[in-house]
């Protein structure tokens, strides 16, 4: 399997005598993995320190620094998760682990160089959250079949439907709702007829995306014999995590809820979460 990615960035150039340091303008990370910052001096200097600071509106903090008397030095507040990756007087990275919304920030590193001064790059770090998707399949007669996908992000997510090339959709709508935490629950639902599913099981998903995170899940209409109960619901999330283009099995879990049982709206948006999906 190839090796995971959890962030992008963009390189760039800084005004000034930042013109001298190479970073990336922004990072973005999903929301329990790992995100990458590093700076590095296109010309050699005289550096006698590299620090590491957290820009926040009205407060600027020192997370790391690094010298060649006293080596690498991450304060208190940020040993629980940051780490030193590349340490060198030209060139320096910094790893925080298991990013949080309270690490979104802006950061800064800073080349302390003779005669210059302080020479500095400047990164900000934006966090994206996936939770879901979960695909309710529920059979509300016996002439037809109602298909509901839902996921929850921070950017919104974007769902689509997959595996329907053999099925005629119908009725397609979309609805989000913003929640305080600034998640957004998007949700499509489409009708499908009886007539028009095949004599044969039938696979049925929707992906859901946001911002190089993408998750998926899928599972199976019954043939038209076999899907013969009003009100019958099937609730799956067997959930592929898959960032930029790397697929994981997370986790499987599909429930077929008989008769009038009810799905609550929380197992209609959690559906099934990777270990890091909670926080």
């Amino acid at each position: 399997v190839a090796q995971k990615v959890t962030y992008s960035s963009c390189n760039y150039l800084h005004a000034g005598l930042s013109q001298l340091v190479r970073t990336q303008q922004v990072v973005i990370a999903t929301l329990g993995e790992d995100a990458h910052f590093s700076c590095r001096l296109m010309k050699p200097k005289d550096v006698l320190q590299v620090t590491w600071q957290k820009v926040t509106p009205g407060a600027t903090e020192n997370v790391a620094t690094y010298n060649k008397r006293f080596g690498p030095v991450v304060n208190p507040p940020f040993q629980r998760n940051v780490e030193f990756e590349d340490e060198g007087l030209q060139n320096c990275s910094i790893v925080i682990r298991g990013v949080s919304r309270g690490d979104e920030s802006c950061y800064k590193c800073l080349f302390n160089a003779y005669p210059e001064g302080a020479i500095s790059g400047r990164t900000c770090l934006q966090i994206n959250e996936l939770y879901g998707p979960s695909l309710l399949i529920t059979q509300t007669n016996n002439s037809h079949t109602t298909l509901s996908c839902s996921a929850t992000g921070r950017p919104a997510p974007t769902i689509t439907w997959d595996h329907i090339e053999n099925i005629c959709l119908d009725k397609s709508t979309m609805a989000d709702v913003t929640h305080p935490n600034e998640t957004v629950t998007v949700t499509i639902t489409a009708m499908v007829a009886a007539s028009s599913l095949p004599d044969k099981d039938t696979r049925v998903g929707c992906v859901a995306s946001s911002v190089g995170a993408v998750k998926d899940v899928s599972m199976v209409i019954p043939t038209r014999d076999q899907a013969s109960f009003a009100g019958e619901k099937w609730l799956g999330a067997c959930v592929h995590d898959d960032v930029l283009s790397v697929f994981t099995m997370k986790y499987c879990l599909c429930i077929s809820v008989l008769g009038q049982s009810q799905v609550s709206d929380d197992d209609r948006i959690s559906g099934c979460y990777s270990n890091n999906d909670r926080s």
